[in-house]
C-alpha cells in the first residue's frame, strides 16, 4: 500500500469512526439531553444550562468527556447528555456531543475567501472576488450562509458539519496560533478534498 493510499484510508476511517460514534450516543438510565455554558474554575468546571441561572457541578462519567472538557474554556457552549441532580447542583455529564466554541467566533480569512462564524450554530462564507466584481452587491450575491455543529474529534481537530438546504459537509478544524485549518472531506470516500488555510484579519 502506498503512502497516499494509506493517509485516504486514514482519513476515510476518522469520517466512518467519527459518524459511528455520533449515532451511538450513550444510552444510560436517566440520561437526559443537558445544553448549556461551560465555566472552569481550576480543575472544578460548571455548567449553566441554557435559560437558566442556576450553576451545576460536572462530575465528568468518563475518560472521554474528561478530555473533551479539558479542551474546552470558559463561556463555552456544550450540548450533551447527563444526569441532572437539582437538589445538590451536580450533573453527571456521560456524553459531550456537540460544542460551542468561543475562540472560533468571528472572521477567518483565507485565499479562498472570508469565513465568519456569527455564532455557534451560523457560519457564512464571502468568496474573494477578482477586482471586477468586487463591489459590494456583488459579494453579497455570492455569499453563502450555513448552518453547523461542532464536535470533540481525535487529536487536537474538532469535527465539523457544514449544511445548507441541499447538502451536508463533513470537515475538521484544527486551532493555530491565530489561525486554523480546515480540511474538507468527501462524503463517500472520506478523503480530504480541500485543505484551507484562515488567519485573523
Amino acid at each position: 500500500m502506498t503512502k497516499r493510499h494509506a493517509r485516504a484510508n486514514s482519513a476515510g476511517m476518522k469520517y466512518l469512526m467519527f459518524l459511528l460514534i455520533m449515532f451511538t450516543t450513550p444510552l444510560v438510565l436517566g440520561a437526559q439531553s443537558v445544553t448549556g455554558f461551560l465555566t472552569k474554575t481550576g480543575e472544578k468546571y460548571y455548567l449553566t444550562p441554557t435559560k437558566s441561572s442556576n450553576r451545576y457541578v460536572v462530575l465528568p462519567e468518563s475518560s472521554d468527556v474528561i478530555s473533551s472538557l479539558e479542551r474546552l474554556n470558559s463561556g463555552d457552549h456544550i450540548t450533551g447528555h447527563g444526569t441532572l441532580d437539582t437538589t445538590n447542583k451536580k450533573i453527571r455529564l456521560v456524553s459531550v456531543d456537540y460544542v460551542g466554541l468561543r475562540k472560533i467566533l468571528g472572521p477567518w480569512v483565507g485565499n479562498e475567501g472570508i469565513l465568519t462564524f456569527k455564532n455557534f450554530s451560523t457560519m457564512k462564507f464571502s468568496p474573494r472576488l477578482s477586482s471586477r466584481s468586487n463591489s459590494e452587491s456583488s459579494r453579497r450575491a455570492y455569499q453563502k450562509e450555513f448552518r453547523y455543529t461542532l464536535s470533540p474529534s481525535e487529536g487536537d481537530e474538532w469535527a465539523l458539519f457544514l449544511s445548507d438546504e441541499k447538502t451536508t459537509t463533513f470537515a475538521t478544524v484544527e486551532f493555530g496560533p491565530r489561525r486554523i485549518v480546515l480540511k474538507i472531506y468527501e462524503s463517500d470516500s472520506g478523503r480530504i478534498v480541500r485543505t484551507l488555510m484562515l488567519e485573523r484579519p
